[in-house]
């Protein structure tokens, strides 16, 4: 609070009286007065705050006990040394306040931090947190900020510990992954020896300047989301145990499923869209026909042979033991290949060749060697 300046009746400066303001406290650090003081002005000293006299940017006395102070010589002994010097109305300099107690303040990198990771190469990082900090040493404080720097906000101060704070664990991160051989994925299990790392350089740095590191918490630290995307499917692979290549060809053809469900287009156009996906997968393909065979040598069905009666595969053109033509009843020739095919078949199970054709008139179904339209006469 400021009273305002007025004359006694024997023309002499009345006093004034200086106090921090409440409505400007709240995580400020530091508060200036809004005016250079005088001889014989008060100052207000709170329980929870320092007061600092300063003059041509040095930090002169310390008001570090609560009360009501007057500048005068005996309340502030170095007064007696530059009074001689001054002339006319007696203005001194300046009070800067300091809160005792300890603050908090939150952290966040203004640009990411680069790590270059064994398996996903150079990495972007973000990083956030929690600190909390306090002044121990009033003079040194304001000597560094306020007299050096020409500091007299706590914005100032805030910026100048974000930044160290941040500074600091990119060199931690890179001490990790030197001496640990720390990944990406291991972060979260050293993020509390990232905290005690940072911890030990910051306090280091700030007590040269008057300050205490009291905490650091909550570091969060959060790669860009291709490389969410990618940890996510690395713990998938994990899960399933296959590898990268088998996973996608997984994921194509899942899509493809998904797409045909929902009439998006032709099995022909989505399985071209595929053709990219099955070349990687090729690993994958091979362990599924592996699988294939064996089952199919496991359940494979056998006929016997009209000549001989001995067991054959259902499939087979000749017999294993007489060594004549496997044919019946229920079997016709492929018009193309001549293989020998289930009479039903639409299609030849070796050259894929349609067994039926259609009339060109009348759509009929026809036989694969017909030559006339059963229905209507037409050729073929």
């Amino acid at each position: 609070m400021v009273f305002g300046r007025g004359k006694s009746r024997k023309g002499d400066i009345a006093r004034n009286t200086y106090s921090w303001p409440n409505e400007y406290k709240g995580e400020n650090v530091m508060y200036k007065l809004p005016t250079n003081v005088y001889y014989n002005d008060n100052i207000v000293v709170n329980e929870d705050e320092f007061a600092v006299f300063l003059r041509d940017g040095k930090a002169m006395h310390v008001f570090d006990q609560a009360g009501r102070y007057a500048l005068t010589t005996q309340n502030v002994p170095i007064l007696s040394t530059i009074l001689p010097a001054i002339t006319g109305i007696k203005q001194l300099g300046e009070v800067f306040y300091l809160q005792r107690r300890e603050l908090r303040g939150k952290f966040g990198t203004p640009e990411p931090l680069a790590f270059r990771d064994k398996d996903f190469g150079l990495v972007r990082l973000r990083v956030f947190g929690r600190f909390a900090y306090k002044v121990t040493d009033p003079m040194i404080f304001i000597t560094q900020f306020a007299g050096t720097r020409g500091w007299s906000s706590s914005e100032n101060v805030m910026d100048w510990l974000k930044n160290e704070i941040v500074q600091n664990i990119n060199d931690a991160m890179g001490e990790l992954k030197r001496d640990k051989d720390m990944a990406l994925v291991d972060m979260p299990a050293y993020l509390n020896e990232i905290e005690q790392i940072v911890l030990e350089k910051v306090s280091g740095e700030a007590t040269r300047y008057g300050l205490k590191i009291t905490n650091l918490a909550g570091i969060t630290i959060t790669p860009p989301k291709e490389v969410q995307e990618a940890i996510d499917k690395r713990g998938a692979m994990g899960a399933l145990g296959v590898n990268y290549m088998q996973y996608q060809t997984g994921k194509a053809i899942e899509g493809v499923g998904e797409g045909a469900a929902k009439g998006g287009g032709s099995g022909a156009a989505a399985l071209a869209g595929l053709g990219a996906g099955a070349g990687m997968g090729l690993g994958m393909g091979s362990a599924m026909t592996l699988g294939m065979q064996q089952g199919t040598a496991e359940t494979q069905v056998k006929v016997k042979c009209p000549h001989c009666g001995e067991l054959v595969a259902e499939d087979a053109k000749f017999c294993k033991k007489c060594g004549k033509e496997i044919t019946s009843g229920d079997k016709i020739k492929c018009p193309k290949c001549d293989a020998s095919i289930a009479a039903d078949a639409k299609f030849c199970k070796e050259c894929g060749a349609p067994t039926k054709k259609t009339c060109p008139k009348c759509n009929a179904e026809l036989a694969g060697d017909a030559k006339f339209c059963k229905e209507c006469g037409n050729a073929v």
